[in-house]
């Protein structure tokens, strides 16, 4: 790494810590660390900038850091340090009052006079926790009921969280979708037993629709280990992601539409 590199980084850190969008606009790359959008899906600079614009104004006192740098190789290494408080309504939450302090490994390869990123070590489950303490995601003892709020994660936010990675995970099975919209919006085998769901799930080969995996009878899962049928979309609200299930892979609305 030039020393032009450390002190552009220098600067990258100073910028966040005082205007963390602007920071984000004018130091972040269009490509993440090991991986490049496509032509027509959103750059990083513009996923990770939405994510920052959204919380901005749901946690006012947010702000971030990123601590203990050092160098690696290629690449420069450290923790990013994010903190506020959720005062205000995100993604369909009201504000909890919750005090949110997380930090992460992450690194960053310097691209041109900007910054490519990448979460190092990012771990799912304690990302479905901080959800979880935002009004995001239900109580543990409460996953398998309706959500207690209107919440719409982002897309891009929930393939981080699913996933681990930005990337979409190779899947051997969108060639195989067949159906994009559901004929029903319930779950039949959930409706007559007297049974309620948080979401629903379509099977993209079929057209069928059960219930979702945190939900008590998983009728999604259970008619694809009946079938073979494994790529599915939510069509909770105005969710359209997907998910294969062979793959473990997630795939946003575009992917699927695209696909199709």
């Amino acid at each position: 790494m030039s020393d032009l590199a450390e002190d552009r980084l220098t600067e990258f850190i100073s910028s966040l810590e005082r205007d963390p969008l602007g920071a984000i606009d004018r130091f972040v790359a269009p490509d993440f660390f090991a991986y490049s959008p496509g032509p027509e899906d959103p750059t990083a600079t513009e996923r990770i900038g939405a994510l920052v614009a959204d919380v901005l104004v749901a946690l006012p006192d947010f702000a971030a850091s990123i601590v203990d740098v050092g160098r690696d190789g290629d690449r420069f290494t450290g923790s990013l340090r994010v903190t506020g408080t959720h005062e205000n309504t995100l993604w369909g939450a009201p504000g909890s009052g919750y005090r949110l302090d997380w930090m992460s490994p992450i690194s960053l390869r310097a691209i041109d006079d900007r910054f490519a990123l990448r979460f190092d070590d990012f771990s799912p489950p304690e990302m479905v926790g901080v959800l979880r303490d935002l009004g995001l995601v239900n109580p543990p003892d409460e996953m398998d009921k309706p959500s207690h709020h209107p919440v719409a994660i982002p897309e891009f936010l929930l393939k981080l969280v699913l996933t681990g990675q930005a990337a979409d995970r190779p899947c051997r099975h969108l060639e195989s979708i067949r159906v994009t919209a559901p004929t029903t919006r319930v779950c039949a085998q959930c409706f007559a037993r007297g049974d309620s769901w948080p979401s629903l799930r379509l099977c993209l080969m079929c057209g069928f629709v059960g219930c979702c995996d945190t939900s008590k009878n998983r009728h999604a899962l259970a008619h694809y280990e009946e079938t073979g049928h494994p790529v599915i979309r939510s069509i909770r609200m105005d969710e359209g992601w997907g998910w294969c299930y062979a793959d473990n892979a997630f795939f946003e609305s575009a992917t699927i539409d695209r696909s199709a």
